[in-house]
C-alpha cells in the first residue's frame, strides 16, 4: 500500500494527487467542469500557479481536459475506472514507494489455472465475456512469515509472456509482470473487512472464519490498459502503517 504524497514530492505533484483522489472517489465525475483555478487554489490551500501546474500534470496523464474559454473538465472517459462514491475516500500514493518493501515480500505454493471472463471480470479487465484468463494464487510472505493469500487474474495475452522462467525469477506476480514487459504503472484498489475461508486459512496457518482484510483492485500498464485483477487477503495480526501529515500549500 503506497503512502500518501510526502514532502519529498514537488508541491504541484502533491496537489495533483489530492485532486486526482477526489476524481477517483467520484467527488468530481467524468465530464464535470472543475472549479476555477482560483476556487481550487482556495479549496486546496495552494497558489494559483501550483494549481495550474497540477492541472497540467493531470492533463498529461489523461485525467483532465481543457476547453478554451470554458475551463478544465474531468476526462470522459477516465484513463482507469473510478470507484463508486459509495466506496468511500480514495487515498493516493506512489507505486515506487513500495520498492523497498517489495524486497521483503515473496510468494510460495504458487498455482495457476485458466478460466473464462464473466461479466464482472470482463468489465474490470476490459475484455469480452468468455475471454480466456489465467489465474495465479499464492501464499504471500514478508520476511518469510505468511501474512495472506494473493490472487492475480490476467488476460491470456499477458499470461503468454509470463513464461516458467519469468515465474521462477519473479518473487511475486507483480514482479513477473515487470519481467514480462507489462510493468504496473497505476492501480486502484478498495479495502473491505472479510473472513478467511478454509483454503486461505490452511495456507496461512490460521483458522477458517478468522477476520481478514480484503484488498481488491485492478492494475494498469503505462497505456492505461488493465493487466491484472487482483485480490490480496491479509490475515489478522499483519499491520499496515500510514504516515499522515497536514501541509499548508503555497
Amino acid at each position: 500500500m503506497a503512502r500518501p504524497p510526502g514532502h519529498d514530492r514537488p508541491l504541484y505533484v502533491r496537489t495533483a494527487m489530492s485532486l486526482k483522489s477526489r476524481i477517483l472517489a467520484g467527488h468530481y465525475v467524468p465530464g464535470q467542469r472543475l472549479p476555477s483555478e482560483d476556487e481550487l487554489a482556495a479549496t486546496m490551500r495552494a497558489s494559483r500557479s501550483t494549481v495550474r501546474q497540477a492541472l497540467s500534470e493531470l492533463r498529461d496523464t489523461g485525467y483532465v481536459t481543457s476547453r478554451r474559454g470554458s475551463g478544465s473538465y474531468v476526462a470522459d472517459p477516465l484513463p482507469i475506472e473510478a470507484l463508486s462514491p459509495q466506496s468511500g475516500p480514495v487515498y493516493t500514493g506512489f507505486l515506487d514507494d513500495l520498492d523497498n518493501e517489495a524486497h521483503h515480500v515473496r510468494e510460495r505454493d504458487r498455482v495457476q489455472d485458466t478460466l473464462r471472463a464473466d461479466q464482472w471480470l470482463g468489465a474490470r479487465l476490459k475484455v469480452p465475456v468468455d475471454s480466456p484468463l489465467v489465474r495465479y494464487r499464492a501464499t504471500r510472505l514478508r520476511h518469510g512469515v505468511p501474512y495472506g493469500v494473493a490472487t492475480d487474474i490476467v488476460p491470456l495475452s499477458v499470461a503468454e509472456r509470463i513464461t516458467p522462467e519469468v515465474l521462477a525469477a519473479g518473487p511475486t506476480i507483480v514482479d513477473a509482470l515487470t519481467l514480462a514487459q507489462s510493468r504496473v504503472a497505476e492501480s486502484l484498489q478498495r479495502l473491505e473487512p472479510g473472513v478467511l475461508d478454509a483454503a486461505d486459512a490452511e495456507r496461512c496457518g490460521a483458522s477458517p472464519g478468522d477476520p481478514a482484510l480484503e484488498i481488491t483492485g485492478v492494475a494498469y500498464d503505462s497505456t492505461h490498459t488493465p493487466i491484472d485483477a487482483y485480490t490480496l487477503t491479509i490475515t489478522a495480526g499483519y499491520g499496515i502503517g500510514l504516515h499522515l501529515t497536514r501541509t499548508t500549500l503555497d
